[in-house]
């Protein structure tokens, strides 16, 4: 008896001893340089984004905010990194929803997201569209179906298997009975040429990459996969009101993310600053020139998107038997 009460006296103490240490560092938080690891090589969507980033959330937290590039294994690789790392609020993920909520589904990384990792913010979101050579007989989504429903043997071509441009495809394969054939390349750029030389019928491709053929007529646009037009083109049609699909949508999107058991007061800090950052008009302005949308969402309403859309990508993934490299 007498030594169990000991044993919650000392325990009690230790505990008030290191509450105000704990309190201390969160009000000092940041006492030294932070860093944001970009899980892809510099020069791509979310390197951009995260460059976009780091001077003003410097200037906003009066420390250093460095960018490293830790790519491999679509973006599971630096993903691991973060979630191993001391959750002290000085390392920071910005990662692609693969990494978060599809490729954990289907092999091991190390990690696992919705334990590993805090949601921070939404950075963006990126629309993808689906797009189509100009001599293919389809005007619209539902002109797609109709051509497969009719026995036409159509292809589409995204970035890479696991990638939310695949997803897309294999949704509206799902919902609409249809039997596309999805054929991977390396890259968006690979695929919009061959499509552009006619050698493939349809592409699902960020709305910034096609832009170019896009404006040049080299290929025509059919319809966004995402749940609403994209802002720099309002009138163009979702697939869901194309082909009359409710419930379907497929986005690409960037978040923030910092280890598991960071303080929430540091989570809470950097959801403000962040948030700040992304909706100031500089900044707003210099995503949506590159076709990317400016989020920047609460820790909460980050935390369900996350959630759900795992759950989702999780049972397509089985569904389709997904298989990522």
């Amino acid at each position: 008896m007498l030594v169990t009460f000991t044993r919650s006296l000392l325990l009690a103490l230790a505990s008030l001893l290191i509450a105000p240490v704990t309190a201390v560092a969160q009000a000092t938080y940041p006492s030294k340089p932070i860093r944001i690891i970009i899980p892809f090589p510099p020069g791509g969507a979310v390197d951009i984004v995260g460059r976009a980033i780091a001077p003003p959330l410097s200037a906003a937290l009066g420390q250093p905010v460095v960018v490293e590039n830790k790519p491999g294994a679509n973006g599971t690789i630096g993903a691991a990194l973060v979630a191993k790392s001391e959750p002290d609020g000085y390392t920071i993920l910005l990662s692609a929803l693969g990494a978060i909520t599809v490729i954990p589904h289907v092999r091991d990384v190390g990690y696992d997201p919705l334990t590993s990792l805090i949601p921070v913010t939404q950075a963006v979101t990126l629309a993808l569209v689906w797009v189509a050579r100009p001599g293919l007989q389809a005007a619209s989504m539902a002109d797609v179906i109709k051509l497969d429903r009719a026995g036409v043997k159509l292809s589409a071509d995204t970035s890479g298997n696991g990638s939310p441009n695949h997803l897309a495809v294999e949704q509206l394969n799902q919902m609409a009975g249809t039997q596309i054939t999805h054929i991977p390349y390396r890259g968006e750029g690979p695929a919009l040429t061959d499509l552009m030389g006619s050698q493939i019928d349809l592409v699902v491709t960020t709305l910034v990459a096609a832009s170019a053929p896009l404006a040049n007529g080299s290929i025509k646009i059919l319809a966004t996969s995402g749940s609403q037009a994209p802002q720099s083109m309002p009138q163009l049609a979702t697939v869901a009101q194309s082909a009359s699909l409710a419930g379907y949508w497929a986005e690409a999107w960037q978040g923030f993310f910092v280890p598991a058991g960071t303080p929430q007061a540091i989570v809470n800090r950097l959801n403000t600053e962040i948030v700040k950052i992304l909706k100031s008009p500089e900044v707003s302005k210099f995503l949506l020139d590159r076709g990317t949308e400016p989020v920047g969402n609460s820790v909460a309403d980050f935390t369900r998107q996350v959630k759900t859309e795992s759950a989702k990508y999780g049972e397509l993934a089985k569904r389709i038997n997904l298989t990522v490299d």
